[in-house]
């Protein structure tokens, strides 16, 4: 009876198993077909615009210096750690695969790895409530502060009620785990680094089209969208998502500094959302003109 519970109990593992697989598969053939429209997309302009908005608006990221400084005494300490321990044997054995491209191939591996702690660490001990801060201020400079005005009144108002706080917290997913899928798949495309030329590539590609949506999570939510309404929304979008992620994963790989990228980040997600909500407004404005027009006319 032992081996036979024993081995019913291993067939819901390996199913889960073959499942992520089959996943990770079918994305890598998605991310595949989108690469060259992600490209074309110049989404990953944004990110960009992020850093020369807020340089140009220090104001907004200065109102969670307290925030800034944590991050940056945070990624120092993990990132001094892993290259202590893990940059030489890492280069040594890119060496092999890349020849004389390891040593910014590890770098960029470290980078990789530090992200992937820190995303254990980040969420719970400051980053909700700062980066939650930095997106609102953003939409409210661009001119849609009334999408969150509309927001926290839908979620009774106060700013840490229970939507808030769920706002808050989808906001970081592109810096979370939140699944073992999620941490499966970052860790098993990890090794595509070692790929020489095209590996860093794929594996930018891969985890911006898995982690690009994220950074509007607080958008979608924002907006009050239903699971299928955010699913339908990235779909039409899916290579513009790809695009913003694989810019954001670029900055937040920086040696120390790339926790901070995750204010920047969010600031060109929000000047994103800003953007598409203007165009939004405008259509259902022209919408609404023809129709009142059509009204007068009959």
């Amino acid at each position: 009876m032992s081996s036979t519970s024993q081995s019913s109990s291993q067939h819901p593992a390996k199913h889960q198993a073959q499942s992520l697989i089959e996943r990770v598969q079918h994305e890598a053939q998605e991310t595949a077909s989108q690469s060259f429209q992600a490209i074309a997309s110049f989404a990953w302009l944004w990110p960009i615009r992020g850093l020369l908005f807020s340089i140009s608006h220090p104001q907004i990221i200065l109102s969670v210096r307290q925030a800034l400084l944590k991050s940056l005494v945070t990624s120092a300490i993990i990132f001094a750690v892993l290259a202590f321990f893990t940059y030489v044997p890492q280069m040594a054995l890119l060496a092999i695969f890349t020849g004389p491209l390891a040593p910014l191939v590890a770098l960029l591996l470290v980078g990789a790895e530090s992200l992937l702690l820190i995303s254990f660490l980040a969420r719970a001990l400051f980053l909700e409530p700062a980066l939650s801060h930095v997106f609102d201020a953003t939409l409210n400079a661009r001119g849609q502060g009334q999408l969150v005005r509309e927001a926290k009144t839908r979620g009774g108002g106060g700013q840490q009620s229970a939507v808030a706080r769920g706002v808050q917290g989808a906001l970081v997913k592109p810096l979370q785990a939140f699944s073992k899928d999620g941490i499966v798949r970052y860790v098993l495309t990890l090794p595509l680094n070692m790929i020489p030329a095209v590996g860093t590539v794929l594996f930018l590609l891969y985890n911006g089209y898995n982690g690009g949506p994220g950074w509007h999570a607080r958008y979608f939510q924002l907006k009050g969208f239903s699971k299928t309404q955010r699913a339908s929304f990235v779909e039409h979008r899916r290579a513009e998502y790809t695009a913003f992620g694989m810019a954001t994963l670029l900055f937040n790989f920086v040696p120390i500094v790339g926790l901070l990228f995750s204010f920047t980040n969010t600031v060109g997600a929000a000047l994103w959302a800003a953007e598409l909500e203007a165009q939004a407004n405008l259509i259902d404005g022209q919408v609404g003109g023809t129709r009142s027009r059509r009204n007068s006319q009959t």
